[in-house]
């Protein structure tokens, strides 16, 4: 006797059929069937007096039913305290995700990872960097993938990616025909920007500073990427992004143009706060893409 049998006894009880407790466990009701038999065979005596209607427990099957119900309930009792205990002594990582960095390195990646690492619960979010940064400081993340901060004073930076910028400009613009531009070739054109929340900002504008440019700026986007296009779409400006993070495929009349500037580069690594000396759980989490980014360019 076993307690799937115990247990689809009670449910054909429950549903007085087999038929329909076949459907519900998602077996054959032959299967079904036979379980029964052999659970009728180790005890002696049938269970269920078969008719039209259905079915009827006989005399020691209405006997066994409560007794079957309690060791079906006592087990499931035990499973899930089983599963509750090992869930509270999983290890538990915060982290944050600038937006961008979760694409590039990989929601599939990180399901491998809790895969290979049963013992570690990981809870994500997104969050710009500014947020990330300010998170991280304050606790409420034990780490962040962002962009490298202005001021990294307060954090322990681990680099892990550096993608190159590029221009994402209308096919009418005549720069749309170059192979490669400079911030110097975009002096007389009109910007779409993003928030100073993203750290590549201050990178862009450092390289117009560079430049003796002044930006013209049309439009500056909070989160929104279709936004910025749809306006490249209509030539209101040039739109300064991330190569790997533009995905520009269904427009038809706009073309990205990498810039050819050697120090403008959007750089993002593992943060963690200074000193704070992150659990072991942290420690395989970024070791173990840290590696991976290494393998992966080696």
């Amino acid at each position: 006797m076993d307690i799937t049998s115990l247990k689809y006894f009670v449910k054909i009880c429950q549903n007085n059929s087999f038929t329909k407790t076949a459907k519900e466990l998602f077996i054959t009701q032959q299967a079904l069937s036979r379980r029964i038999s052999k659970l009728e065979k180790e005890i002696g005596a049938p269970l269920f007096n078969r008719n039209s209607r259905g079915v009827d427990l006989t005399e020691l099957g209405r006997y066994m039913l409560p007794r079957a119900e309690a060791l079906v309930s006592a087990c499931d009792d035990l499973i899930a305290d089983i599963k509750s205990k090992i869930e509270r002594e999983k290890a538990r990582i915060r982290i944050g995700f600038a937006p961008g960095t979760l694409q590039i390195l990989g929601v599939k990646a990180i399901i491998e990872f809790e895969q290979k690492h049963s013992d570690i619960n990981i809870d994500i979010a997104e969050f710009s960097d500014v947020d990330c940064e300010s998170n991280v400081l304050n606790g409420s993340l034990d780490l962040a993938l962002t962009v490298k901060p202005n001021d990294i004073s307060s954090f322990d930076y681990y680099h892990l990616i550096r993608e190159k910028l590029v221009a994402i400009i209308n096919k009418n613009n005549s720069l749309a025909q170059r192979t490669s531009v400079k911030f110097e070739d975009l002096r007389n054109e009109r910007f779409i920007l993003l928030t100073d929340t993203f750290r590549i900002q201050p990178v862009i504008l450092e390289h117009f500073s560079r430049a003796d440019i002044v930006p013209n700026v049309y439009f500056k986007s909070s989160h929104d990427l279709k936004v910025a296009y749809d306006f490249v779409v209509l030539n209101k400006g040039v739109f300064v992004f991330v190569d790997k993070l533009t995905h520009i495929e269904e427009y038809s009349n706009i073309c990205a143009i990498p810039i050819d500037e050697p120090t403008a580069f959007w750089d993002a690594g593992f943060i963690v706060k200074k000193d704070a000396r992150p659990n072991k759980a942290v420690k395989k989490f970024m070791e173990y893409f840290l590696n991976k980014c290494c393998s992966n360019l080696s």
